[in-house]
């Protein structure tokens, strides 16, 4: 088992490893509340996906105390950026040899995100897939195939700019996770965002996105566009339906806010 596991390397490297399992969304948020203050941590460790990483980020961020990642969740896109070895024993390892790396972080209506949020077909195949039983990266494919078929791009205002869009996405990290690479060029040190959007195209170019985003080569596409900002502002005709480090939230404004906040966390990699 991971706990043993842990228990272990813990044993080996003479350090004191406390392990706190979560119970429900949210739940990793008011653990590392409680146990922040009890003494003196080298790291508190997300184990799980980015969206164990995003609560325990969002409380250890404008603070000195590094996160560790030992990544188990469906795409893992901030360890995957980060080079963190996806095998558990190397991820482990890791926490030992590696070192702490001030990075960015981003609000989107103040809430954190650590590596990708956005909105349109992203967000929406992000809700559908939160409700499978399932998860992985095929179902993630078959859910945004099955998806795609029936989305329609939506009208959005960006910075006071009206254009329609198939998806919207603030980039802090690379990618989405699984390799699906959104802003290769994004940079988790630079003190920006990186905003990709993709605009309507034909259905069937849907296969020579997907091939791109994969191959690291989506900024070829005459499709989609770039811009790099500190802030941003995106405003819809409904209150927007938004995914921030993979997780789907139903916002109950029309207006989206976000911002970077420059060298704002520590992470072990």
């Amino acid at each position: 088992m991971l706990s043993k596991l842990i228990e272990q390397i813990a044993q080996e490297k003479r350090v004191h490893a406390q392990i706190v399992y979560t119970e429900a969304q949210g739940h990793a948020i008011e653990l590392v509340q409680q146990h922040l203050p009890l003494r003196k941590w080298s790291a508190i460790v997300a184990i799980g996906g980015d969206g164990t990483m995003n609560e325990i980020g969002s409380t250890l961020v404008m603070g000195d105390v590094p996160m560790g990642i030992i990544p188990m969740g469906s795409g893992n896109g901030l360890a995957r950026h980060l080079g963190i070895p996806l095998s558990t024993t190397a991820a482990l390892n890791r926490l030992f040899s590696g070192k702490p790396l001030r990075i960015d972080s981003a609000l989107l209506n103040d809430i954190p995100f650590f590596c990708t949020a956005g909105i349109g077909f992203d967000a929406y195949v992000g809700s559908l897939f939160s409700v499978q039983k399932q998860r992985g990266l095929l179902t993630y494919m078959r859910v945004s195939f099955d998806s795609y078929w029936n989305y329609k791009p939506q009208q959005f205002v960006l910075n006071g700019e009206s254009l329609e869009a198939f998806s919207i996405t603030i980039a802090n990290a690379g990618q989405y996770g699984n390799n699906a690479w959104i802003a290769p060029q994004a940079n988790l040190q630079d003190g920006t965002l990186d905003i990709c959007t993709i605009q309507p195209f034909p259905k069937w170019y849907g296969a020579v996105l997907a091939n791109k985003l994969f191959a690291k080569t989506l900024q070829s596409s005459r499709y989609t566009s770039y811009q790099r900002v500190q802030n941003t502002r995106i405003d819809t005709d409904r209150p927007a339906l938004v995914h921030y480090d993979g997780e789907p939230l139903q916002l109950d404004t029309n207006r989206i806010d976000i911002k970077i906040r420059p060298a704002s966390i520590s992470i072990i990699c």
